[in-house]
């Protein structure tokens, strides 16, 4: 029988995503105001407007790109994971078969990415939610972790997925 779960994980803002909204908006603000007021009174008015109008979208759409959701998409033992930036971009981070894992786990305190391995940080970063981490060989990346916010289904369909040594 064909397993199959999706399940979509919304990255809460850091400290830093918030500072970068805030300076992107001030800045925005700053260069729309700059570009109404400087050619006031001249021909070059309607110009200016646009310009500020520009300033002011661009600020909008940069600050909208630091909202980001990860994908999980289980299909029969394989997952694909992806990165969605302001419900408007999708981006496959990466796919993996969990019959490859080496390690698999909760990522707590105690954990650490092996030496060398690549680590793809797709996780909710919320501390009401557990993270869990999964190692195995990839065929273009080498050694990789990936860290993520699977629930309790995901979890459920991944377990007979893994090979025995990883299960924990």
């Amino acid at each position: 029988m064909d397993s199959f779960k999706e399940q979509i994980v919304r990255k809460i803002p850091t400290k830093n995503d918030k500072i970068q909204k805030i300076f992107i908006m001030i800045a925005s603000v700053a260069l729309a105001a700059l570009c109404f007021i400087f050619p006031f009174g001249t021909q070059f008015s309607v110009i200016g407007i646009f310009l500020a109008a520009a300033a002011l979208y661009g600020g909008y759409y940069l600050t909208t790109k630091l909202d980001v959701e990860y994908e999980y998409i289980f299909t029969n033992g394989e997952i694909d994971v992806d990165k969605i930036t302001a419900q408007r971009s999708r981006k496959r981070l990466i796919t993996f078969r969990c019959g490859s894992a080496t390690d698999f786990g909760i990522a707590d305190e105690n954990f650490s990415v092996p030496e060398g391995a690549t680590q793809v940080l797709a996780c909710a970063c919320d501390d009401s939610l557990t993270d869990y981490y999964i190692t195995f060989n990839h065929k273009n990346l080498g050694l990789t972790t990936v860290i993520f916010t699977p629930d309790d289904d995901m979890l459920e369909l991944m377990k007979p997925a893994l090979p025995r040594t990883p299960r924990k």
